[in-house]
């Protein structure tokens, strides 16, 4: 559905029209030894081989104890990886880790070992490409075109916190306090019914207080929200005058072979880092999480954005911009064996969504904790009087894409329709 709205709008980034037909990933290890792209795509091929036969062995057994992502599958791939000749031995560890990442950024979770492995092979993959990316502009036009549909902008309440919701079984009625954040002053809505689209890192935070009132709404929903994950996905961008990486280069992927070598930054990076009292562990774990920048596509101007997932997610959130920026920027000119000085970024930005308190995180994904019953309790409707007075809708609730924005907008839309069909 997402696509298709976006194939209309043309805010598809077509790879046809690149100007570089022999694009390829740029591979380099701690060394900066340069790899054979062919290697990665090789990998990326018995990973998901590992994860297909993960599949096969537990899809279709009845129900036992669930069994976590890491038990099997990076052990199945680097057996695979051992029975190739394509990989010496020395690179088995970097690249079953850089897949490890690579995984748990997909999946938003801070260690596989979190990650419910049977939940995970039942998930149902949209049709076409794995990811599309957009051409300049991002969703915005998306945005613009969903926003079209509403004739009265004026209905559109921006900043806006919801802080209770009580149901009047008398009135049949839900009564919803509001803090308007740009008054700075409290509010009372009463409707018939509620769309609640929050994430669920929001709802982990939030929900008993917001619905305080509601015991039977906290009975049926507090276990699902609590055992379902929800993780913290971010990015660093940094922007720079030139490239100085290949040219057809579409993405850059650093194996770590020397794990326990020490980061050598520059003195002014350090000056920094004291000035904001980042710990010596937090750098080498933010060091540790860099595995791959991508290369934005979209525009001419050179960006590279750096990936973050688990507790080095969260962590990078404190850091200053510049600094963070700086150090993935240092730690790429390590690898690649260039001078960091000549060519340093023009300007850097990051993302905080876990700091963000209407977020909570980035999305959602089934813990070692969770089973489908949660998934159901999670998007059941809350009907105090019969009548679906509450109804849940967000990527969390979908039960089978969730974590992707088709998710978001297809529950979005099934809610609407339920409460439609009641006043109908």
């Amino acid at each position: 559905m997402v696509y298709d709205i976006c194939k209309e709008l043309d805010i598809l980034l077509s790879y046809d029209n690149l100007e570089d037909s022999d694009s390829e990933t740029l591979v380099v290890t701690s060394e900066g030894r340069i790899l054979k792209s062919e290697l990665i795509e090789k990998a990326s091929d018995l990973w998901e081989r590992a994860i297909d036969k993960a599949e096969e062995k537990y899809n279709d057994r009845p129900k036992s104890s669930p069994v976590s992502f890491s038990s099997f599958v990076p052990k199945e791939f680097q057996r695979r990886l051992l029975s190739s000749s394509l990989f010496s031995r020395d690179l088995i560890e970097p690249i079953t880790d850089y897949f490890i990442k690579l995984e748990m950024t997909e999946a938003a979770c801070s260690t596989l070992s979190d990650l419910n492995l049977k939940e995970y092979v039942a998930y149902a993959n949209l049709e076409g490409e794995h990811e599309n990316d957009l051409k300049n502009g991002g969703y915005r036009p998306f945005i613009h075109y969903l926003k079209s549909f509403i004739s009265d902008k004026n209905r559109i309440r921006l900043n806006c916190e919801v802080t209770d919701v009580k149901f009047m079984k008398q009135d049949a009625k839900l009564i919803v306090q509001l803090k308007d954040l740009n008054e700075q002053c409290t509010k009372t809505m009463i409707c018939d019914h509620i769309i609640w689209t929050t994430s669920l890192g929001y709802l982990k935070k939030n929900f008993h207080r917001i619905f305080a009132d509601e015991p039977e709404l906290i009975q049926q929903k507090q276990n699902a929200i609590a055992n379902i994950g929800f993780g913290t996905v971010n990015k660093v961008f940094l922007i720079y005058k030139t490239k100085f990486w290949k040219q057809h280069s579409t993405s850059i992927v650093m194996l770590h072979t020397q794990k326990n070598q020490s980061f050598q930054m520059s003195t002014l990076l350090r000056q920094q880092l004291d000035a904001e009292q980042v710990t010596s562990e937090i750098v080498h774990e933010i060091v540790q999480m860099l595995f791959h920048y991508d290369i934005l596509l979209s525009t001419n101007i050179p960006v590279l954005i750096c990936w973050f997932v688990g507790p080095a997610a969260i962590n990078m959130e404190r850091i200053s911009s510049s600094t963070l920026g700086q150090i993935c920027h240092e730690v790429l000119c390590n690898y690649l064996n260039i001078d960091h000085i000549e060519h340093q970024p023009i300007h850097i930005l990051k993302s905080a969504w876990h700091s963000n308190p209407y977020i909570c995180g980035s999305y959602s994904f089934y813990s070692i904790d969770s089973t489908k019953h949660d998934g159901e309790q999670l998007r059941a409707s809350y009907t105090p009087d019969g009548v679906e007075r509450i109804v849940f809708a967000g990527e969390a609730t979908h039960e089978g894409y969730y974590s992707t924005v088709n998710a978001a907008l297809e529950t979005g839309i099934r809610a609407a329709n339920k409460i439609l069909s009641i006043n109908n």
